[in-house]
């Protein structure tokens, strides 16, 4: 091995050590899927910082959204075979709801990070 590689593979050690000694574990994603105008689970608990991809697997558009405090978000007309990713940052209760179709609720609990 060369030196400037084994340099380069030392580099590289040492910001997955810096990383992983700084902060836990990642984000997770978790997909909620909406198809026959409702959503894929009725409760979902994740962790701050996570985020839920939103992908509209109905045949119609939805308009996913939260007035839940501190977890606030719109993200508007989604069509149907579009995904919308969004960040849960604070702990709590958040309600989940589509303004199109009114009975669409996901209760999404978020604890700390760890």
């Amino acid at each position: 091995m060369s030196s400037r590689l084994r340099r380069a593979a030392l580099a590289a050690c040492a910001v997955a050590l810096a990383a992983a000694a700084a902060g836990g574990s990642a984000a997770e994603d978790h997909v909620i899927v909406q198809s026959g105008k409702t959503f894929s689970q009725e409760r979902v608990t994740l962790r701050a910082g996570d985020r839920i991809v939103f992908k509209n697997e109905d045949s119609v558009s939805h308009n996913v959204f939260s007035r839940s405090p501190g977890s606030e978000f719109e993200v508007r007309a989604q069509l149907p075979g579009q995904q919308s990713p969004v960040v849960f940052a604070n702990p709590g209760q958040a309600e989940v709801r589509c303004a199109i179709h009114p009975a669409m609720r996901l209760h999404v609990t978020v604890t700390p990070k760890e």
